[in-house]
């Protein structure tokens, strides 16, 4: 397991250890670094795409091989532009170092080489650890399976390509979930004993639709191969409606942005890595709470989840999970990122939660919007009896 994300001279960080835990729920202010934790580690992930690659090709870690040329844009929904953005304002340094550390196994520490005075689409591993593949075994973002869930996800779609993919995966932006969904049911897969809350059966099928039904009472989720045209189809449904199935267009963009993130978590298998952006995204507040108790679930089944949210409910979701005994409370933090006045790094409030949910600490600016709104609507309420009476 990753317990440490290391940045130096990368975008907004000088030098920071990034906590992480087996579930981490990342959040802050708009513009304090959260994308970019996530963007190294997808970084990293290139990194070591790469390098299997070459291994793959033939070449030997005592040999000479060509350097890895890691690209921004595209890859993994990377949009980090050119090089000369990529380093830390205040450090007079080309050399960017990204790395991940755990408990026990050695970390993997890369050195990358962002040109800041001609500006390149890619960035260049310069020093990588001359094992990176046997280092990287132990640590879940260099796994072969891989979900991450960009925050642009894809909206309503009817019909939606198949994939040709080593393991099943919904895509970066939920592109592909209706064929991961049907995939699953062909190959007759079964759910991680934590997470099934149904009890008639462990497989894909039945759990996806008992987890969708939390967020979406009675929901059913319908797919049709259609190999010919390399399409899925996929319809939606209520259990006991009259009703048919009608196509994503007709149920909202909430279903289909949700959609992905369930449909990913139950197919990340233990020692692998899930990393969403926003899961809440067009959800109503209950349905947050249940995407957050979800992804509780899934990495008590043995999966690092990392999530960046604005959503107090899904904070909430976690906190319940805890104390109805879905994941243990020190397997779950919180890391709030601010900034100070004036230049400098963001600043971390790594916040851990006791065994009754109760958070280490509540900084400034952490989801604590709510009762600032509330205190000036008193207020303002004050201040409108006042000028009533005089």
């Amino acid at each position: 397991m990753i317990r440490d994300v290391h940045l130096t001279n990368f975008k907004c960080f000088q030098q920071e250890r990034i906590p992480l835990n087996r579930l981490t729920v990342l959040s802050g202010g708009n513009g304090v670094g959260k994308s970019s934790v996530i963007q190294s580690l997808l970084l990293l992930r290139q990194t070591g795409d790469q390098a299997r690659f070459l291994a793959g090709a033939g070449y030997r870690t005592d040999e000479r091989h060509p350097r890895l040329r890691i690209r921004l844009n595209d890859e993994y929904r990377l949009n980090l532009g050119n090089s000369t953005t990529l380093t830390n304002a205040d450090i007079e340094s080309d050399i960017i170092v990204l790395g991940v550390s755990g408990d026990e196994a050695e970390p993997v520490l890369c050195s990358f080489e962002a040109s800041t005075t001609r500006p390149t689409t890619s960035i260049v591993c310069v020093e990588a650890p001359e094992e990176l593949l046997v280092r990287a075994s132990a640590f879940p973002i260099f796994q072969d399976a891989f979900h991450y869930l960009v925050a642009e996800r894809v909206g309503p779609r009817d019909l939606q390509p198949m994939a040709d993919l080593p393991f099943i995966s919904t895509g970066y932006a939920g592109e592909f979930t209706a064929f991961a969904i049907s995939q699953a049911e062909v190959q007759g897969l079964n759910v991680a004993q934590a997470l099934c809350i149904d009890d008639e059966s462990s497989l894909f099928r039945v759990q996806l639709e008992a987890w969708m039904g939390r967020l979406v009472p009675g929901a059913q989720i319908f797919t049709t191969p259609y190999p010919d045209l390399n399409r899925v189809q996929m319809a939606i449904g209520r259990r006991g409606a009259t009703a048919n199935a009608l196509p994503p267009a007709n149920t909202g963009f909430g279903i289909s942005y949700a959609l992905p993130v369930v449909v990913s978590g139950l197919l990340a298998v233990p020692g692998s890595m899930l990393i969403v952006e926003n899961p809440e995204a067009h959800l109503h507040p209950g349905a947050q709470t249940a995407i957050g108790i979800f992804l509780a679930a899934v990495a008590s089944a043995g999966v690092q989840v990392l999530v960046e949210t604005h959503s107090e409910n899904v904070l909430n979701g976690v906190r319940l999970a805890a104390l109805r005994g879905v994941i243990p409370h020190d397997d779950a933090s919180f890391l709030f990122l601010s900034l100070g006045v004036g230049p400098g790094q963001p600043i971390l409030h790594p916040i851990t939660m006791d065994k009754a949910a109760e958070l280490t600490s509540w900084p400034q600016g952490f989801f604590d919007q709510q009762g600032a709104d509330l205190t000036e609507i008193m207020k303002a309420r004050r201040a409108l009896a006042a000028l009533a009476k005089s």
